[in-house]
């Protein structure tokens, strides 16, 4: 990944041991992010605010970083009663049709050195909605420690592996201080050029990403060489997953019409010809039990009805 006219990166002994003497000051961070109430689910005011405000501290961290951080106004989204289910109903005190704005996606770039690869980070920093009455132990949005593990909304999705990224990226950063204060030369010791988009609507659909990642493809992700998405699993306490790539949806119209000639609705196809309503729940079946492609999973034995498919009986 590392080409030989390239400077070597700092010895990760190093950068371990700097992050093993500052890990209360890491955990401090994270309990200030974990505090700020980014609910992106519940379309009110105060969340939104929220967001806004949690977008704007990790775009400052990355800016005292040395990073150039561009915030893009991602514009508003419309509140349809309509749409939302009860529990957001019950906190809503917007009218309806009235909009909100949608937080700014954080892109951010670190070094541009032609001689290194380049690596996009991934995140989101909205939450889910939380609350006590929801089975939580402890305070949700504020970060608590029992036995040895740290529990908080965020805490995992997603503002802790966000925010490990950034605290790796700042160590390598205090070690290059380090040693151009001893040396009196300027470092760049940055293994890997950065990039970050983070954004701030992930639990509610991402709300516009698409659009932007389609408009910066030729700029911002060119020479983009590999993404990490930091939103997944962790195996064990101490072996993270590697996820080498992700699940997309698949949609499909299907529509089941008679044929007039022989068919009349009145009659319900007892002339001979078949009720097109049965056919179409013969193919269901058949869809259902169709073998899964590896790596995917068949849907048949999971309950899933008609409904849930989108399918139309007409």
């Amino acid at each position: 990944m590392f080409s030989s006219s390239s400077p070597p990166p700092a010895p990760l002994e190093k950068v371990f041991q700097y992050i093993d003497l500052h890990q209360d000051e890491f955990v401090q961070l994270l309990k200030e992010w974990v505090a700020i109430e980014s609910d992106s689910v519940q379309p009110v005011p105060h969340f939104r605010q929220q967001l806004f405000r949690m977008m704007a501290v990790a775009a400052d961290m990355l800016q005292r970083l040395g990073a150039h951080v561009t915030s893009v106004d991602m514009g508003s989204q419309q509140v349809l009663w309509g749409s939302l289910p009860p529990r957001e109903l019950t906190l809503l005190d917007l009218p309806d049709g009235q909009s909100l704005p949608i937080p700014p996606v954080i892109l951010a770039e670190l070094e541009n050195d032609p001689t290194k690869a380049t690596v996009c980070f991934y995140g989101h920093l909205d939450v889910q909605p939380a609350d006590r009455a929801d089975g939580w132990l402890t305070d949700p949005y504020m970060l608590t420690e029992v036995d040895g593990k740290l529990y908080g909304r965020g805490a995992t999705d997603n503002k802790g592996p966000v925010l490990a990224w950034i605290n790796a990226v700042s160590a390598f950063r205090a070690l290059e201080q380090a040693l151009e204060r001893r040396q009196g030369v300027s470092s760049k010791d940055l293994p890997v050029n950065v990039k970050f988009i983070i954004e701030g609507m992930e639990e509610a659909g991402s709300v516009a990403l698409e659009e932007l990642m389609e408009k910066e493809k030729d700029r911002f992700f060119s020479g983009v060489d590999y993404i990490v998405i930091s939103d997944n699993l962790w195996i064990s306490k101490r072996k993270p997953a590697l996820t080498h790539g992700t699940r997309g949806n698949s949609y499909f119209t299907v529509e089941v019409s008679p044929d007039s000639s022989v068919w009349v609705e009145a009659c319900g196809g007892v002339n001979g010809s078949a009720n097109p309503f049965w056919d179409l729940g013969e193919e269901e079946k058949a869809f259902l039990r169709t073998e899964a492609l590896p790596g995917t999973h068949s849907l048949w034995g999971v309950g899933v009805g008609t409904e849930v498919l989108g399918l139309e009986r007409s």
